[in-house]
């Protein structure tokens, strides 16, 4: 347990510290949590394409098309999951193949780092492909335990979500179209 000097030494220092101060260090350290994107923030993470996503939204929008603020902020919704469910998706994939993918050892590696099993090294993760680093966050992420799992949970929640938010967006089309002229509410005149 820490003394009472060491507390407030600790919160003498914690005022010095200000965190980075330029746009760009902001910006840097913003991403600074997301490991595996399928909880982040924004809709499109590092290894992901702007000009992708704003065509699939695009797209989306185009079908879906929303009227009023509701149905449009619903159908953003619709648009931010479904594009993570196709994240989820990638990342399963890559995480599989990050766990398939055998490294091929340097000398030094098969003498330090040889693990064997039953007379026979193991595979072990293949650092040098870039395509497999989300597969490789995910697992660094999950500790290797249960990772796949992890990822079906995260999948499943983000597709009910999805399924929530179109039945909403279904529900309020129906609405309107069985009743195009809604009265007029002076509740919030009050």
């Amino acid at each position: 347990m820490a003394t009472e000097a060491q507390i407030i030494a600790n919160r003498r220092n914690a005022l010095k510290s200000t965190g980075p101060r330029t746009t760009n260090g902001r910006a840097a350290v913003s991403k600074n949590a997301v490991k595996h994107g399928l909880l982040a923030r924004k809709d499109v993470i590092n290894s992901e394409s702007q000009a992708d996503f704003d065509l699939y939204r695009n797209k989306i929008l185009l079908e879906l098309d929303p009227v009023t603020p509701m149905e449009a902020m619903l159908a953003e919704r619709i648009v931010t999951l479904s594009w993570r469910l196709k994240r989820a998706a990638r990342i399963q994939n890559l995480t599989i193949d990050a766990f398939n993918t055998p490294k091929t050892p340097g000398p030094l590696d098969k003498i330090t780092n040889a693990l064997v099993l039953n007379g026979r090294l193991l595979p072990e993760q293949d650092e040098s492909n870039p395509h497999l680093q989300l597969g490789r966050l995910a697992i660094k992420d999950f500790s290797n335990a249960g990772v796949l799992e992890r990822l079906l949970m995260y999948e499943r929640r983000i597709e009910n979500s999805l399924y929530k938010t179109i039945l909403e967006l279904q529900r309020l089309s129906i609405i309107k179209k069985m009743n195009p002229n809604p009265p007029i509410s002076s509740n919030f005149e009050k």
